[in-house]
Parts: structure tokens; sequence; C-alpha cells
């Protein structure tokens, strides 16, 4: 008797609770059954995609191809690419934006810092009222006329720069060095430069060696300037830098 109970209870379905000495059929309301038909689909969803995502990566271990790290999926950098109308041929970066270089006047002590402007600025409200009750902003100049080591074309031309995006990469720019370290990929190479030292400091950039003009023109317009950086031995250890030698840079990137 108890047998047949749960039999008709399953076909029904219904549960069947047995208790000594007799057993209770119990069917659930409507509401009971539709709800736990709706678990058992979203288990057989999470389940089949579970196990297509493991036979995927069995398929990339077998085919020797590597399952890609969450930094290469969701990192992504950016970095300034200084002297250069355009961004590094390197795999998985691109550009923003193209701009100029600027910042604050060298005889300022209000100065700001170095940064790229771009190309095609926009503006909100303004008035065209030349008011000393603000913070300025000037365009940037290669002051390389003295004894450069490089970029000595360039001097008193307007700077450009472009920002950068790494896709998948972090990125440093290391001062010092022209090569990266293991590990690492050269984005691009340059000379480290900053304002001259007896002006107000807006920070060092690394300036790509085969840096460019802004454009044709050449004017003595000051404004924000780049010198290069050179050491001076003392505190900055010699060997193993050298006294008078101007500093090279690199920015480098790494998706590991």
């Amino acid at each position: 008797m108890i047998r047949g109970l749960l039999v008709v209870g399953y076909l029904l379905g219904g549960e069947v609770f047995c208790a000594e000495p007799v057993c209770i059929n119990y069917t659930p309301n409507r509401f009971e059954y539709e709800n736990s038909v709706l678990a058992k689909l979203i288990y057989l969803d999470n389940f089949k995609a579970d196990a297509t995502a493991r036979i995927s990566a069995l398929e990339r271990q077998s085919q020797g191809a590597s399952t890609p790290s969450p930094l290469t999926q969701r990192t992504a950098s950016t970095y300034v690419h200084w002297g250069m109308k355009t961004c590094p041929n390197v795999t998985a970066t691109a550009m923003i934006y193209s701009g100029q270089a600027a910042g604050g006047h060298y005889q300022h002590t209000g100065s700001g810092e170095y940064i790229c402007l771009p190309n095609d600025p926009e503006y909100d409200k303004y008035n065209q009222i030349n008011d000393d009750h603000r913070s300025l902003m000037y365009g940037a100049e290669y002051e390389t006329d003295q004894n450069p080591p490089a970029l000595g074309d360039l001097y008193q031309n307007d700077v450009p720069c472009s920002v950068c995006l790494a896709r998948g990469k972090i990125t440093l720019m290391i001062p010092g060095r022209t090569s990266c370290y293991n590990g690492w990929t050269k984005e691009y190479q340059g000379y480290l430069m900053g304002e001259y030292h007896g002006y107000q400091g807006k920070g060092y950039v690394c300036m790509d060696k085969n840096a460019e003009a802004l454009h044709s023109s050449y004017a003595n317009l000051n404004g924000a300037l780049f010198w290069n950086v050179e050491g001076r031995c003392g505190t900055l250890k010699c060997p193993p830098y050298i006294e008078g030698a101007e500093l090279a840079c690199v920015v480098c990137s790494n998706s590991t």
C-alpha cells in the first residue's frame, strides 16, 4: 500500500510523507510547483555554462593556447607620448587624442605641471577678458640650444604630444634608462626633460628621442619650457651616474 502511494504521488507531481502508522500524500500548489521547476531550469543553465567554459579551457590547453590572465582581459593604462603627434606603433597601443604640450609660464611661481592639451578643445561658459585673478596656461617650447645631445634642431619650436591607451597593459616611465627591464616591452625611448633649474618646476617627462615640432613656425614666445636634465654628483651617486651627462628615459609596458 505504501509503495502504491509513492508511485501515485510521484506521477501527480506531489510528494509523499510517510509517518507511522500511515502515509500522507501531499500535492504542492501551483505556485510551489512552478517555483520548483524554475529553480531546476536555472540550475541546468548554470551547469551548462560551467561545462561549456570547462570544455573551452580544455580545448585551448590541448591546442597549446594559454588562458588570458585577468590583467590582460581587464587592465588598461594611459600615458603621454611627449614630443610626438601620434602614439608608438606597438601592439595593443592606440591613440586617444593628439595635442599640444602646455603648462604654467616658466617665470610664474604658481606654475602648473606639464599637460597635453587636445587639439580640438571645447568650451562651456566663458568670457574673453584677460583677468589676472586666474591660473594661466601657456604652450610649451623646446629649449635645446645649449650644447644639446639631441633635438637641437627643434629649438624654440612648439611641442606636440599624444595621449595613448595601452590595452591589457600597465605602463611605466623609467628615468635614466634606454631599455626596459626583463619582462617589459618598450613603448618608446627618449630624453628626460623638465623646467630650467632656476624657474618654477613642473615635474619631469620623457621626450621622445625622435621628437618633432608641432608646426613649422619658429618663434621665441616662451611660456612653458622643456630643457634637458643632467646629473650632479654628490648625493647623486657617481658612479653609476655621470657628472654632466644628459639623462635618458624609456616608457615600458607589461601585460602580465
